[in-house]
């Protein structure tokens, strides 16, 4: 029993694998299991321990089978001894355990894969729950990638598939009650996830290299859910109309969440705030040293995702694309935003972009649209009202054709649960929030005076050009403001519509109302009263109304609550 206990310390210690001594006393399968994957390691004084586990296991085969009348003394005298001994190993690793931050354990253990090739894989276990925690286990030699049936596949987006997309796929199968399950990774950015149901067993396959993979993986019929962290183009739905249905469709377009496109410099960075447009003369090359921005005398070191990135799109599309610039060939190129975001912290002449919730160690610089638009810093606020100028949605992407499961799995990410794991990703999640909103000294009267008595949800309504239709993301967040109102029924709600430049302002004007007013109706209609709508047209545009991207961020209607 003592050498058992060392073993557990020396893998703990060594390996952070975590092994759990009363199954290696109960359960036959995980105790050889345990053995063949830490002989492994090559671990001089492991490999000692598991040697004598293994002639333990091979005297207990040779030794007379215990009389019966014998048997409940020794089994009582094992358990006494088993619990003196874990008490002990208990109390040593106490102290570590009890100042952890986490609140769910990853249990990481090195294994062989069965297939005809031998690879080795990293399989991670993880309980999301305390309760979980407890019946947590390695996946056995029969839940082989081999073995397993691969009921759907989901490509795509790194910023999607590196963090949020495991912990989507693990609440889904929770929410299933499925409490066991492991993870298997060929490579950093492929993995697979292992799980039984019945005693059969299941896997799910999850492909992250970047947003254009998932589009050409459905055209492919290689996936059933492509991953994105961009919309997708009219040319890829025209592509892929014939296999997958209209993708551009509510039926078949997700929006999971939202992100802030960040840009970070170091901390120790003086700059805090930058335009859009000098931005993009940094990317380009053509601002080359912090000092013409008021930095310190350092050639500035551009750090960049890669060309499969929907990161790298929407950066290209928002910043460089529309200054009509290109990116410098001195820039370094990511796959990874979390390597991106490690090299900026230890340089404090790099500049990079990369999700919100890959800021970590680094600063966020506040950007502005344009001259006529102020400066505003990435906020789970500004990012959920989609007022950042570099804010974003992550997308889902499902065929017509996609079976029951991924269609519940597309909608788990929807609900109300599935928007609390996006939020304990670090992402932007849907679920709607209040915010106090502070009087702008160049807003409209009426908005001032709303702002010093009512508070702003963290949500707005936004429309296709000289339209009142909603789009994709409107559409469901209408459905999200009916069951906020059930839990605020004696609150009332004020619209403020507002409109992009185009064209006469007593014509916008009018039509920033409409929207407003067809948001009221969607309302009404549902049995939520309105208490006003306001129409303030061109006021306080939050993007640049020179393009179409801008324009269309202005074109929104504010949902406040008195």
């Amino acid at each position: 029993m003592a050498k058992l206990v060392q073993l557990a310390r020396l893998a703990q210690s060594e390996f952070d694998i975590e092994i759990s001594i009363e199954k290696m006393l109960q359960e036959v399968d995980y105790r050889q299991l345990v053995i063949s994957e830490l002989t492994q390691l090559a671990h001089q004084d492991i490999n000692q321990l598991t040697s004598w586990l293994i002639s333990i296991e091979k005297d207990t085969e040779k030794t007379e089978i215990i009389p019966s009348k014998k048997r409940p003394l020794i089994l009582l005298l094992t358990l006494v001894f088993f619990i003196f001994s874990a008490s002990i190993f208990w109390y040593s690793n106490s102290f570590e355990s009890n100042n952890s931050p986490l609140t769910s354990k990853a249990q990481i253990t090195k294994v062989t894969s069965e297939s005809s090739q031998s690879n080795e894989s990293m399989i991670l276990t993880v309980s999301s729950t305390p309760q979980a925690a407890k019946s947590s286990i390695a996946m056995t030699s029969s839940q082989s990638k081999s073995d397993s049936e691969t009921v759907f596949r989901l490509h795509g987006s790194n910023t999607i598939g590196e963090k949020l997309a495991p912990l989507l796929l693990e609440g889904f199968l929770q929410h299933l009650h499925i409490k066991e399950f492991a993870w298997t990774r060929s490579t950093p950015l492929e993995r697979v996830l292992h799980y039984h149901v019945d005693g059969k067993p299941y896997a799910i396959e999850l492909k992250a290299h970047g947003s254009s993979t998932a589009f050409s993986a459905l055209k492919d019929k290689t996936a059933d859910i492509g991953m994105s962290s961009r919309r997708i183009k009219d040319s890829e739905v025209k592509q892929l109309t014939k296999t997958a249905g209209h993708l551009n469709k509510i039926g078949n377009e997700h929006i999971i969440g939202l992100d802030g496109l960040a840009v970070i410099v170091n901390q120790n960075n003086p700059v805090k705030r930058l335009s859009s447009e000098t931005l993009a003369k940094i990317f380009s090359g053509e601002i080359s040293n912090w000092s013409q921005i008021g930095g310190a005398i350092l050639p500035i070191k551009l750090y960049a995702r890669d060309q499969h990135s929907g990161t790298w799109d929407t950066f290209k599309s928002l910043v460089l694309k529309k200054h009509s610039k290109k990116l410098s060939q001195q820039a370094i190129r990511f796959e990874s935003s979390s390597e991106l975001s490690t090299l900026v912290s230890q340089n404090e002449a790099a500049i990079g972009f990369i999700g919100l919730n890959y800021v970590l160690h680094n600063k966020a610089i506040a950007i502005s649209e344009s001259k006529d638009t102020g400066a505003i810093f990435p906020t789970r606020f500004t990012i959920g009202t989609e007022d950042y100028a570099l804010s974003r949605r992550l997308y889902f992407y499902t065929p017509t054709s996609a079976s029951n499961l991924v269609k519940d799995f597309a909608q788990y990410a929807l609900s109300t649960e599935g928007q609390q794991v996006v939020a304990n990703a670090g992402l932007i999640s849907q679920n709607i929030k209040l915010e106090q909103v502070y009087p702008l000294s160049r807003a409209p009267k009426k908005y001032q005076q709303y702002a010093s008595k009512a508070k702003r949800l963290s949500l707005n309504f936004r429309f296709a050009y000289a339209t009142k239709e909603l789009d994709n993301k409107g559409k469901r967040d209408l459905l999200r403001l009916v069951d906020f109102m059930e839990d605020h029924q004696s609150s009332r709600i004020v619209l403020m519509g507002f409109s992009d430049s185009v064209g006469a302002q007593v014509k916008n004007t009018h039509l920033s109302y409409q929207r407003a007013k067809s948001v009221e109706l969607a309302l009404t209609s549902r049995g939520i009263p309105v208490l006003a709508v306001e129409a303030m047209g061109e006021a306080l545009p939050i993007a640049n109304n020179n393009t179409e991207d801008g324009r269309k961020r202005n074109r929104r209607v504010e949902v406040w609550l008195l």
